[in-house]
């Protein structure tokens, strides 16, 4: 017995045009050769699939299950013939972003929406990297774009990078923190008595980076940037934030911004990075967005 995709294709054209002839004219076909084929289908099956005791053809018990059953596969029939056509237009099947957990996947969810306006068969794979594990992501093909690199690449990393811009960061503690009181210069050895509250790099092969750690200082390891946030908010512990992040919490008096006579200021510099894929239609729709302004800074102020 030989079933296939446009067998179940053809049930199903006849259940919903309600005929023989509606399926018929859908599949620019006769009336009769559509209705020789069903009862060549049917003696195949050992089974009636339509009851045509009426005007109107209706599924059998048994048709209705021949139709539940194939019609999954005939969804993922389709869905393959319109991905292959997208392939055949230059589009990728997959596209994997890697966004530094600074920024946030979410400042880039605009963009992913625009993208599937015009790709909507192309599979979008985004993952959360810190510092390095930019870098490393590349290096590792776990990405083929990354949005909110810092710093520079290693010497075995050959790959293109463009300017994003920079983030503003602030020394944050809780409101009711000892510091958030604390009268007089804050140290590097007062800061060392509290916890650094740390995201910690995700790089798999290159040395591992931190930022803004003080010698001897106890350490509290959290996955993400939203959980430092957190985490400091709660009074766990003190480090420098996105001001972003922060500012609405900032402004409700619930954190509070320490000054540091040594170290004033932090900007972060962020890159977008990329392997040259010159035929990568995915890869060049993405770096034209990330080349306007308004569109950088929407990502670096999200």
């Amino acid at each position: 017995m030989h079933i296939d995709i446009h067998d179940i294709d053809l049930i199903d054209k006849i259940d919903k045009t309600g005929s023989f002839s509606g399926a018929a004219s859908q599949l620019f076909r006769t009336r009769s050769a559509i209705t020789q084929h069903v009862q060549k289908l049917e003696d195949q099956l050992g089974f009636l699939i339509f009851d045509r005791s009426s005007y109107r053809p209706t599924l059998t018990p048994e048709g209705q299950l021949f139709l539940e059953r194939g019609r999954p596969f005939l969804r993922g029939f389709d869905r393959f013939k319109s991905e292959v056509q997208h392939i055949q237009q230059g589009w990728e099947s997959e596209f994997s972003i890697a966004v530094d957990d600074i920024l946030g996947a979410e400042s880039i969810y605009f963009l992913i929406e625009e993208f599937r306006k015009v790709a909507p068969q192309v599979t979008v794979r985004i993952s959360r990297e810190v510092l390095n594990g930019c870098w490393d992501a590349l290096l590792n093909n776990r990405a083929d774009l990354v949005i909110g690199a810092s710093g520079d690449p290693p010497m075995e990393l050959v790959c293109n990078h463009a300017p994003l811009g920079t983030v503003d960061f602030v020394y944050a503690v809780s409101s009711d923190h000892p510091l958030a009181q604390y009268k007089g210069d804050i140290t590097p050895e007062i800061l060392s008595t509290y916890p650094m509250i740390i995201v910690p790099d995700t790089s798999f092969s290159m040395p591992k980076r931190t930022s803004g750690v003080v010698s001897q200082q106890a350490k509290i390891f959290v996955p993400t940037v939203a959980d430092k946030v957190t985490a400091q908010l709660k009074g766990l512990g003190v480090g420098f934030v996105p001001l972003p992040k922060v500012q609405h919490f900032l402004d409700e008096g619930k954190m509070v911004k320490l000054q540091l006579p040594h170290n004033p200021k932090k900007k972060g510099e962020f890159k977008a990075a990329w392997l040259k894929q010159p035929e990568n239609r995915s890869l060049k729709w993405f770096l034209k967005a990330l080349s306007e302004e308004s569109i950088k800074q929407k990502i670096l102020q999200s």
